[in-house]
């Protein structure tokens, strides 16, 4: 499924960030969006990504408990882990995060327009 497009749609943008705070409080962890659409990515995956950096470091079974919760697909986590890119895993895994919250919102509303 492609979800760039829905990068661009702040009502799918505020849903995302909504479901990633609710997602994160859950686990202690709060997170702030300030409702910018330019900046929502960068605003969210620079908030995400020390929680996660800490969660790698301190405490990788409730990183794994967030994830599951989260549902982001275990292999592609796997990949980044044991084949890491030239950025930092705490931000490969944020995006992966903001990508799937995003993907399980227009899920839901390309859904429930159907019934």
């Amino acid at each position: 499924m492609n979800i760039t497009p829905y990068f661009n749609k702040i009502e799918y943008i505020n849903a995302t960030a909504q479901q990633i705070k609710k997602d994160f409080d859950l686990f202690g962890m709060e997170i702030k969006f300030s409702g910018s659409e330019e900046n929502a990515y960068n605003e969210l995956l620079y908030q995400i990504s020390p929680f996660i950096s800490r969660l790698i470091e301190n405490n990788y079974k409730k990183l794994l408990d967030l994830l599951y919760r989260i549902d982001v697909n275990e292999s592609k986590v796997s990949a980044l882990v044991i084949n890491p890119s030239t950025g930092s895993l705490a931000e490969a895994i944020s995006d992966l995060i903001i990508k799937r919250e995003l993907q399980k919102i227009v899920i839901r509303r390309n859904y429930s327009s159907l019934s």
